[in-house]
């Protein structure tokens, strides 16, 4: 296979920008606007492309090995706007996470420090909220910088892959790459679909059973989420509560999901105490909800209603898979028989 670094530069502005949206709503937004990519092509300088020069280019990607930092931005945007797929994906925000620890910071400006190599040079600063045709688009700079990115992101990727820097203690394992590739391919290419209507449901049962037990309990969320009041209804059922040092020293209630005080109170042998736990968790978080929102969106945002699947390849201290694009796709729950709606979002997930 040819070896192919690339690398994209969008349209953003100060609400439609990645620090507010997720990946997947950024690049299927209608917004979305790209003023272009950088392509290395093994053993030469890199180029810059617009949007209709990439069109027109005569590539065979089913062929090219395609390297990327983040490759699940760029190779949903080369699938969804372009319907491009190549033959492997190659990211080095993936590889970096096995090659150094937590401690280090993976992005490319990071590891370009690292390495030894010249620093980034896209002018962000000036760029924000300009199209590619405004006068005042840095268009010259923008091109560079996207050239320069996709020269460190191949000369990283050499490093992890090859070796021969001081400033790598060990290489990623080549065998690996083909799981980076199908981790990134999850994402860039869906094959999952949404279904509205049980999304939908899925959202109204779990309101409806918040409703139903705030209201079998006689409290409301408001309540349940302050701690005073919280722990008034809890010392009414003579529960006994002894307050947590923390970190800081100061004392506060163990009313977190993780603390053992409330982990031991969801099932206490007085139901109504059980009840009053779950419900001050259920008031607390609204994750479920939060999730069948994101799915319907990312349904609707896709005519045929794909859901790309994004998990972060070695992203957690075990070098397990972590969640991506504000949601975990490892940890949806399964129903169980006092809460069968639970279930709800895993049914509205469709092959």
């Amino acid at each position: 296979m040819q070896i192919v670094g690339l690398d994209w530069e969008t349209y953003f502005d100060n609400d439609y920008t990645l620090s507010k949206l997720t990946t997947e709503a950024y690049i299927r937004d209608d917004r979305f606007d790209a003023h272009g990519l950088a392509l290395k092509f093994e053993g030469e300088p890199a180029v810059w492309l617009r949007p209709d020069q990439l069109r027109a280019a005569n590539i065979d990607w089913s062929n090219c090995a395609v390297v990327a930092h983040h490759a699940q931005f760029d190779g949903l945007i080369l699938n969804h706007h372009f319907g491009i797929i190549p033959g492997m994906w190659i990211d080095t925000l993936s590889m970096a996470r096995v090659v150094f620890d937590s401690t280090v910071s993976v992005g490319l400006g990071s590891l370009a420090e690292r390495f030894g190599l010249q620093p980034k040079s896209v002018p962000y600063n000036i760029m924000r909220g300009l199209h590619w045709d405004e006068p005042a688009f840095p268009r010259e700079a923008v091109a560079a910088g996207c050239c320069n990115d996709v020269e460190l992101t191949c000369a990283i990727a050499d490093f992890m892959i090859c070796g021969g820097h001081q400033a790598v203690e060990y290489t990623f394992p080549v065998s690996e790459l083909p799981v980076v590739d199908l981790t990134v391919r999850m994402f860039t290419e869906p094959c999952l679909r949404g279904d509205m209507d049980a999304l939908r449901d899925a959202y109204n049962a779990e309101t409806d059973m918040r409703e139903a037990l705030f209201a079998e309990l006689g409290v409301t969320g408001e309540d349940l989420r302050k701690d005073e009041k919280f722990a008034e209804l809890l010392r009414a059922e003579e529960v006994e509560i002894e307050k947590k040092i923390t970190a800081k020293g100061n004392e506060k209630y163990p009313f977190a999901r993780t603390d053992r005080f409330m982990q031991e109170l969801q099932i206490d042998l007085d139901d109504r105490i059980a009840s009053l736990v779950e419900a001050r968790l259920l008031a607390h978080s609204s994750i479920y909800q939060t999730r069948a929102i994101r799915l319907g969106r990312a349904t609707s945002r896709h005519p045929d209603g794909l859901l790309p699947v994004y998990l972060a390849y070695c992203a957690a201290h075990t070098r397990r898979w972590g969640g991506g694009d504000k949601m975990n796709w490892q940890n949806f729950p399964r129903a169980d028989p006092y809460r069968p709606q639970k279930g709800a979002l895993r049914r509205a997930i469709r092959i």
